[in-house]
């Protein structure tokens, strides 16, 4: 069985339409991307005789062993070039730029899109940040309080 390595860094070089620009540079800076040439040494220490292709081929995945090589922790722009391997490829695995390597089915899916979701949203930086500013304005108050009673 022959092993695939896919590499792409479209969401990182080329912003998606529907997102907007300030946005898609603070989740770039956050996310920390890693360079193609280190995402290939990662794949060369792990799967020695995989060949990388750029554009993904059905006919080439169909009976291989596919490699995803995100740049980031919970790949970003991926979600449907996943869709296509799980549906098409024998076994997907993933490499990630934090040196992670694990195998890719529904289950793990499933959870990379949430985190993708919460990673683009922001949702819960949104929906922290008012119970820490109260918090915040409470310890405060006690503080300036106690100190004026002792």
């Amino acid at each position: 069985m022959k092993t695939i390595a896919l590499f792409r860094d479209n969401f990182f070089e080329k912003k998606p339409v529907w997102l907007p620009k300030k946005l898609h540079r603070v989740i770039c800076e956050r996310s920390n991307p890693r360079t193609k040439s280190y995402m290939t040494s990662l794949l060369k220490q792990h799967f020695l005789h995989a060949e990388i292709c750029e554009n993904l081929n059905i006919k080439l995945i169909a009976n291989a062993t596919v490699v995803l090589l995100y740049q980031d922790a919970i790949g970003l722009g991926w979600s449907k070039l996943e869709k296509l391997c799980l549906k098409h490829a024998q076994t997907v695995m993933v490499i990630n730029g934090r040196r992670r390597k694990f195998q890719l089915t529904r289950s793990t899916r499933r959870k990379l899109l949430l985190r993708r979701f919460l990673e683009i949203t922001f949702l819960l930086e949104m929906l922290t940040a008012p119970v820490l500013l109260l918090a915040g304005s409470i310890f405060a108050l006690t503080d300036k309080i106690s100190r004026k009673v002792s």
